[in-house]
Parts: structure tokens; C-alpha cells; sequence
């Protein structure tokens, strides 16, 4: 049996919605426990003038990064921004990350999403169920692809007094909904 840091060495991994609360806490931990990780690719959009490197050299630069800092000094060399917006086509990816991570990847965290209760429907039809299928769509093409992971957002079924362990239907047919925004 392999444990979690033996099963990630030499492992190319990539993380949607990085500088997000959970992709951070994601990010650090992956690189602090499993130091035999071969890189992290993380799917970034240019935001206030700032390119997807800058976002997150600065992020990485933060109070949580600091133990991974002291343990490991030269973490931010595996980590590799790559310029992508997840509402766009293709993901907004030029054809040469595209064949970047087709070719590389082993495990894909797709964490990207809006948790704004007051966000335009249409928006947050675009991130949470668009741009998923547009990763999964690009998943399906990865060569060395090993595990999906899809983090869903904070808000699942909040009508219910018990939330059970289930798929609840939905009350809608999502792609009547997407027809119609």
C-alpha cells in the first residue's frame, strides 16, 4: 500500500481556482506534504492589471505559505502559472499550454468557482457548470490523466433541514437553464 506523499512523487498536478480560499489551503498543503511532487500547474487569469505569475508570486508570499518557506525553500519552482480564464473558450488557452497539459498532467483539482449568494445567474452558471465541463472536456484529452477532482462550492442543498448523502434531482434540467440563460 502506498501513502499519499509516496503516491505523488514525480506527479504533475494541476489546480484550478488557486488563489481562492480552498485552492491556497490546497496548494500549500500538496506542496508541504508531498515534497516529491514533480510541479503544480495552476490555471490563473490576468485580474487588476496583474499577470497570472505576479498573482501568484504575491500569493505565495502570504502568512500561509510560511512554514512551506522555512521546510522548503525552493517550493515556488514547481509551481507554473498558466494563463486561462474558464469562462472563455477553451478555457482561454493558447494551444501551447493546451498541449502542455494534455501531455503532463496526472491529477487535476478543479476548485474554480463563484460562491457570491448575489451573483448574476448567468455568471455563476459560467464558472460552476460551464467551465467544469469545458475541464472535464480538456481532462478527457490528458494522456497521463489519473484522478478527476472536482470541489464543489460551499453552498450544496441549503433548503434541507437534513442533507444526506445523496444526488438530490435538480429542480430544474440544467441544460434547459443554460438554453435559457
Amino acid at each position: 500500500m502506498v501513502n499519499i506523499p509516496e503516491y505523488y512523487v514525480g506527479k504533475t498536478v494541476l489546480i484550478t481556482g488557486a488563489t481562492g480560499f480552498m485552492g491556497k489551503v490546497l496548494l500549500e498543503k500538496l506542496l508541504r506534504s508531498c515534497p516529491g511532487v514533480k510541479s503544480v500547474y495552476v490555471m490563473v487569469r490576468s485580474k487588476a492589471g496583474q499577470s497570472p505569475q505576479a498573482r501568484i508570486a504575491d500569493m505565495i508570499n502570504c502568512k500561509l505559505f510560511e512554514r512551506l518557506q522555512d521546510e522548503q525553500p525552493g517550493f515556488a519552482e514547481k509551481i507554473v502559472a498558466v494563463n486561462s480564464d474558464l469562462t472563455q473558450p477553451e478555457l482561454d488557452l493558447s494551444k501551447g499550454d493546451q498541449s502542455i497539459l494534455v501531455e503532463n498532467i496526472n491529477i487535476v483539482f478543479h476548485c474554480a468557482a463563484t460562491i457570491r449568494f448575489n451573483e448574476p445567474l448567468k455568471d455563476a452558471m459560467q464558472l460552476n457548470v460551464l467551465a467544469t465541463q469545458k475541464m472535464v472536456a480538456l481532462a478527457h484529452r490528458m494522456k497521463h490523466l489519473e484522478i478527476f477532482i472536482h470541489i464543489s462550492t460551499a453552498y450544496a442543498n441549503c433548503d434541507r433541514e437534513l442533507i444526506e448523502e445523496i444526488v438530490y434531482p435538480p429542480p430544474v434540467d440544467y441544460r434547459r437553464l443554460i438554453d435559457t440563460l
